[in-house]
């Protein structure tokens, strides 16, 4: 199974459209969460049939900002529990019976607001016990060396890495370039790259997808790269150990 989050930075443009087309065609995922749709349901809806994914829950944007969407495939067993401004929380069935928890996350940008994010998320992890697979725009780092501009404050990267500590959630690394999102500032002075976007699971996902692989993606139309996460197969580590 192959999942991708973006944030598109809004689909109400062609080009950003194109973007979306060409992950589409290039990423062929089976699951797709975007962030900052910036469109209302009735909108975003004509999408399930560009993109041939059917299936599609929306929360809708608040005026020009925010919005999200999760879209999956004809044959993917999907159910959405909950959904909010932050995220979007599903079970995912496989066909062998086993369930898992996927939760597309997009972090509040504010640094007044942030803690909201990690109080959503520990929430989340009381609801239900499952393997849980986590991922989006943060809107935040873990460390210094994730940011190319003006330093992040510790204060903000310690809570950060708490929250996902107290969940039980470890970051995957990646492939591609560490920074995922920048502000195409002109000036050297004013640039700024950071790694906001990625992907965090517990211990009982990693086990049951020990070949997971997560790529930092090509940018398209958005400041932000997509994030392309490439499940492997279930058991498919203990097949290689046998051989």
């Amino acid at each position: 199974m192959r999942i991708t989050a973006w944030n598109c930075r809004g689909l109400g443009n062609s080009s950003a459209v194109r973007g979306l087309l060409d992950i589409q065609k290039q990423e062929s995922p089976d699951i797709l969460f975007l962030s900052e749709t910036k469109m209302e349901w009735k909108r975003i809806e004509r999408f399930r049939w560009i993109l041939n994914m059917p299936n599609l829950v929306v929360k809708d944007c608040n005026g020009c900002s925010g919005g999200l969407a999760l879209f999956w495939r004809r044959g993917v067993d999907v159910s959405v529990k909950s959904l909010s401004k932050y995220h979007i929380d599903a079970v995912v069935q496989e066909e062998d019976g086993a369930s898992w928890r996927l939760t597309g996350i997009y972090g509040d940008p504010r640094a007044e607001e942030k803690q909201k994010t990690w109080r959503l998320l520990e929430i989340l992890k009381n609801q239900y016990n499952k393997p849980w697979l986590c991922l989006g725009d943060f809107n935040e780092i873990l460390f210094g060396c994730e940011k190319q501009g003006q330093p992040r404050p510790q204060g903000c990267m310690e809570r950060f890495r708490n929250a996902l500590e107290d969940c039980g959630l470890v970051d995957f690394g990646f492939l591609g370039d560490i920074f995922t999102w920048r502000n195409h500032h002109h000036s050297a002075e004013g640039y700024i790259r950071e790694r906001l976007d990625r992907a965090v699971a517990n211990l009982e996902w990693r086990n049951l997808f020990p070949l997971v692989r997560v790529v930092n993606g090509d940018p398209r139309h958005s400041d932000h790269r997509p994030l392309i996460v490439e499940c492997g197969g279930k058991g498919a580590y203990l097949s290689e150990m046998e051989a």
